[in-house]
């Protein structure tokens, strides 16, 4: 009983710390890093510099494209160029118009999948424009980020803020059409709106739900009337990320990543429609107002990106070296498992529990991620394994094995090895959130294997047959 307390005690333990250590790992991959290079894009015929102009661009958040095809948004599309935009990962807003305002996708910039404040390297297009407004919704802090010094609303007003006040935010919710309309129509070479309701609506309720419906079509009758009210300006107006069926974005699934944009007027030389990256539509926003690309950045015209497709070119990836090392210590540690388990099929219970989870809840993506439904995924699975080798410290070895093997697995496919030594994000897509739900659910199965096995009185059966008979022991003793 005593040794039994002191498994117990530890096992608490250990779980607890998991559960500290699981809150940091999160943040750790949620985090920003050191920038990395991108590969310069696929070339294409060359093409002139648009027209210098007064620039308007609206950002429609959370606007999915199979849900982007109405009325105003069609009408902007036919008079110029209609595209779909690669918006890179991740695929949240402040990243996605960080990459927009400074040409530089989110990797080269540093930056994890969070929408938090932070300092971006100087040359952000709204700091080399004076008179440059943002005319938002909610979420200033997003604007300000990207450079934007002239922000509306106050931050009493913005009910993302800390220091929102019930009466203002209300106000404001009333004033926001007509002062983005008066925005527009200002003499300013650059305005943006941000409307942020429909993203809001989709967060609540997917894509589904009547109020997403509803905020599409109140974004839509707005839009109308904020090109009615500059027609000769330049309008750029997009989405800066999707959402799935049920709500959530993060990750880079097609509904998610890639995103209906219009541009009016055509850029020089494009077709009706075509592809494009996100930095390439930076560059239209700096052609149009003439301030020259960042170094480093590798948009292109936007008549050349559209004529010279390169799909998932701002991606990142885990190297060919991290994939097979992932695979090979899968491999290893599943042979070992093997090979210590008494029955075998003892160690189904890992693809039984992905499975399972596969089946439940879906691939997981930063979109879409159930910690506790991987946990009750890999419970159900291994219970009859431990139940079968509970007193059989072999097979319990072969049970924790595979879950250490998995979770190591996991931890090179996802970059973390390399993230940790030369300080780049760790997040990538998919990647990254299966080392978030699996990581937990897979330590805590080698958890219950190793107490189970610390309080088995039973030898290993690899051992047993060994213990010396009467004859063996005279023998010892005669010598």
């Amino acid at each position: 009983m005593k040794r039994a307390a002191i498994v117990g005690a530890a096992l608490l333990l250990a779980l607890a710390l998991a559960l500290v250590a699981r809150g940091a790992l999160g943040r750790w991959l949620a985090g920003d890093g050191v920038g990395r290079a991108q590969r310069p894009l696929r070339t294409g015929p060359a093409a002139p510099r648009p027209p210098r102009a007064p620039l308007r661009v609206v950002i429609l958040d959370g606007l999915a494209a199979a849900d982007a095809h109405t009325p105003a948004l069609d009408r902007l599309c036919a008079r110029g160029a209609e595209l779909a935009i690669d918006v890179g990962f991740p695929t949240k807003s402040l990243p996605v118009q960080a990459a927009l305002w400074t040409g530089l996708t989110a990797q080269q910039l540093g930056l994890g999948p969070t929408n938090a404040a932070r300092t971006l390297p100087p040359g952000a297009l709204p700091t080399q424009v004076p008179d440059a407004l943002a005319v938002v919704e909610a979420w200033t802090v997003i604007a300000r980020t990207v450079g934007f010094a002239e922000v509306r609303p106050t931050a009493d007003a913005d009910w993302a803020s800390a220091g929102a006040t019930p009466a203002a935010v209300a106000r404001w919710r009333a004033e926001f059409p007509a002062a983005a309309r008066a925005a527009v129509a200002s003499p300013r070479a650059l305005v943006l709106v941000h409307v942020l309701a429909i993203d809001r609506a989709a967060h609540a309720g997917g894509r589904g739900d009547a109020g997403y419906r509803a905020a599409i079509a109140d974004a839509d009758r707005l839009l109308g009337a904020l090109v009615a009210a500059r027609p000769d300006a330049t309008w750029v107006v997009m989405s800066d990320h999707g959402h799935r069926a049920g709500g959530g974005h993060g990750d880079v699934e097609p509904a998610v990543r890639l995103v209906r944009g219009c541009v009016t007027p055509a850029p020089p030389g494009a077709p009706p429609r075509g592809p494009a990256h996100l930095v390439d539509v930076a560059r239209h926003l700096r052609d149009v107002l003439g301030v020259a690309p960042r170094t480093g950045a590798v948009g292109r015209r936007l008549a050349t990106a559209m004529a010279a497709p390169d799909p998932d070119a701002t991606l990142p990836r885990a190297g060919w070296l991290a994939r097979i090392a992932a695979v090979v210590t899968l491999a290893l540690t599943g042979a070992l498992a093997l090979r210590r388990a008494r029955p075998r099929w003892l160690i189904a219970w890992l693809p039984l529990a992905v499975a399972a989870y596969l089946a439940w809840r879906g691939v997981p993506s930063l979109s879409s991620r159930d910690r506790a439904g991987a946990l009750a995924c890999a419970l159900i699975a291994a219970a009859p394994a431990l139940a079968l080798a509970r007193r059989d410290r072999r097979a319990l070895g072969a049970i924790a094995i595979s879950a250490g093997g998995a979770a190591l697995a996991l931890v090179i496919a996802a970059g973390v090895p390399p993230a940790m030594l030369d300080g780049t994000p760790p997040a990538r897509p998919y990647v990254t959130a299966w080392l978030d739900v699996g990581a937990p659910a897979l330590a805590l199965v080698a958890g219950l294997a190793g107490a189970l096995a610390a309080l088995s009185a039973t030898p290993d059966r690899g051992d047993r047959g060994q213990r010396p008979g009467p004859g063996r022991v005279r023998r010892r003793s005669d010598q």
